[in-house]
């Protein structure tokens, strides 16, 4: 029995690493005569993977991109496409030419997304020393206009993060920001801001991991202190994991920071392990969605980017008091499941402000929704229920409300029908904003839309198990 079992696995594990394709020097650029590669494993057959950019480090002057190929392994094991790039070194090569090498891939993957079986809706970056530098202003630096290009979560191991503070860099840290800036610091002062991921923390940056060592004297611990005290204040998910008594490198704590970083880039790029069944961009309209009332919705197409958009108030009656801008995604009806939005509210501040989701649909008169509301009540920012009956707060926690900053937000519902079990999440993955247990409905169709605001929703990602169709 025992060989048996071990032929089976041997077996099963020879099919999972030959399913693994793994093309070499796949240029994504040329600058000049030279050609920029990559590396990049995926699954043969797959579609709609998370990525995740893997990017050297070597003081923005050395290193080599086969630096990631082991990890890049067990990262495309776990459901991945997993790159690693080159990019132009220091001194020949100064600031921001590193950058634009890094963008140009993260362009480059994004454009050849359908053939290596990427979302491009679901990328993260992952980088050591400086090319957690470039990780980080990778995620933090999309204020060019393709909004599509967003990252969904950045994973810094000891990168620096503040230069404007030129008298606090020194030694071997100073000469490799020296060759950066193409020679000496002062009168930088813009440059070296533009480079400082510190410069750029704003409240709908992607979530950061950070692991740094205590004992870290060429890039200090304090800077990435100083990031994540910034990204506290400015609400932007993240951990910090100072790792004890080790310097410039990953130390004793190596297992512990590869859980961390493995849990985050499940909850930030997987999702879930059941099957995606739906994933919707709105590049191809709006014929898998179900509006109360169509003229209140329209695609938009925007640098680069289509959404839906709910830019009027729905001419819909309700029989009972609940939501009226409401569009359902057809054939979703689904028992356990988790659902992602991109949604952004385009109305003025005010208590109620609110988008909701919704899921557990049976007809007009019974369902389940979320509502995102900016301040909560007994109406407002919590999990409802209609049935039958006008909307009902079934949330047994909730935050004191939502926080509708301009911008793009992303949130989550996780649904366990057997439990009851619902949670909700908004921007941070790993920290539900509402729960509660209940079993009226155990499956359902799933919409968007709001109570009574309007407001834009892209990037919507369904993962479950699909329920026959009620006749």
């Amino acid at each position: 029995m025992q060989k048996l079992l071990f032929i089976t696995c041997t077996l099963y594990i020879t099919i999972l690493l030959q399913a693994i394709e793994f093309e070499k020097n796949v240029i994504y650029k040329k600058v000049g005569q030279r050609e920029l590669k990559l590396d990049i494993m995926y699954t043969k057959g797959a579609k709609m993977q998370p990525l995740v950019m893997c990017i050297h480090g070597g003081g923005w002057m050395g290193g080599h991109r086969s630096m990631y190929h082991n990890r890049m392994r067990k990262i495309a094991e776990e459901g991945y496409v997993a790159a690693t790039l080159e990019y132009r070194f220091a001194p020949k090569t100064i600031w921001p030419g590193q950058l634009e090498d890094v963008q140009a891939a993260h362009k480059f993957l994004v454009k050849n997304a359908a053939k290596y079986g990427i979302d491009p809706e679901r990328i993260g970056a992952w980088g050591e020393s400086a090319g957690g530098h470039l990780s980080l202003l990778l995620g933090l630096m999309p204020k060019e206009k393709g909004e599509s290009l967003r990252l969904r979560g950045i994973v810094n191991y000891f990168g620096p993060t503040e230069f404007r503070q030129t008298d606090r860099i020194q030694g071997a840290g100073r000469f490799m920001l020296m060759a950066l800036m193409g020679g000496r610091l002062e009168n930088k002062k813009e440059i070296l801001a533009e480079a400082s991921p510190m410069f750029h923390i704003g409240r709908t940056d992607p979530p950061i991991l950070t692991l740094h060592g205590t004992k870290d004297r060429l890039v200090p611990i304090e800077g990435s202190e100083l990031l994540h005290e910034e990204m506290i204040k400015a609400q932007v998910p993240g951990q910090l994991f100072p790792m004890e008594n080790t310097g410039h490198g990953m130390g004793r704590d190596r297992k512990k920071g590869q859980a961390l970083l493995r849990n985050f880039f499940f909850d930030y790029l997987r999702s879930s392990e059941m099957e995606l069944m739906a994933h919707e961009d709105f590049d191809k309209g709006t014929s898998r969605w179900e509006p109360t009332d169509p003229k209140a919705w329209k695609i938009v197409k925007k640098n680069g980017r289509s959404f839906y958009s709910l830019h009027a108030k729905s001419n819909y009656k309700t029989k009972v008091r609940s939501p009226f801008n409401i569009s359902l995604l057809k054939e979703s009806e689904v028992g356990d499941f988790v659902l992602d939005v991109d949604l952004r509210s385009t109305i003025k501040v005010y208590g109620h402000q609110d988008l909701c989701l919704f899921f557990g649909h049976q007809d007009p008169e019974h369902y389940y929704y979320v509502h995102l509301g900016r301040k909560a009540d007994a109406h407002a920012n919590s999990i409802f229920l209609v049935n039958n009956a006008p909307r009902v707060s079934i949330a047994k926690t909730r935050t004191d409300g939502t926080d509708w900053s301009r911008g793009w937000h992303r949130a989550r519902i996780r649904r366990e029908a057997a439990s009851g079990k619902i949670e909700v999440y908004f921007d941070d993955m790993q920290k539900p904003i509402m729960t509660t247990v209940d079993k009226t409905f155990t499956h359902g169709r799933v919409g968007i839309g709001s109570f009574d605001d309007t407001g834009d929703f892209d990037a919507i990602r369904l993962w479950g198990k699909k329920i026959k169709k009620r006749k």
